[in-house]
């Protein structure tokens, strides 16, 4: 697919994921899709993080697709690169290469869905509970 450059994490990075990774249940998948042509630069970035993140733990699963696929089609998928965290299950998407910052929310993004539980304190639950229509959650992380 991409040719990988020189790794994303080093000894230290992977030392403190395979701490955080300690908590996982159950396997995750992580679907990642890219477009060629279209943000090529951090397509790679985002398959070379998954993989390397996938070769932390075996618990996690990296599925590769492309943008017009059957996959991306399910799930709605249409900017390059995105990533789905267990699609299946969940809607939890990052768009683009969720390096830096993002990166410890893509962590945390894995553990809940392996574990099934969120970090949401009890008040906000009874708040969330009184809601009687569906709501779409949508959060941007910008570096600037």
């Amino acid at each position: 697919m991409y040719l990988m450059a020189e790794p994303i994490l080093n000894e230290a990075i992977i030392k403190d994921l395979k701490k955080a990774f300690e908590q996982l249940d159950a396997e995750v998948l992580v679907a990642v899709f890219t477009q060629k042509g279209a943000n090529d630069q951090y397509n790679e970035l985002a398959v070379q993080l998954i993989t390397e993140i996938a070769g932390v733990d075996k618990r996690i699963k990296p599925e590769m697709h492309f943008i017009g696929d059957e996959d991306s089609k399910r799930h709605g998928v249409t900017s390059s690169p995105s990533l789905l965290i267990s699609p299946d299950k969940y809607r939890i998407m990052f768009r683009g290469a969720p390096l830096g910052e993002e990166g410890r929310t893509l962590v945390m993004s894995i553990i809940m869905a392996s574990t099934g539980q969120g970090t949401i304190r009890e008040p906000s639950i009874k708040k969330l509970q009184k809601l009687n229509d569906r709501r779409q959650v949508k959060v941007f992380v910008s570096p600037t």
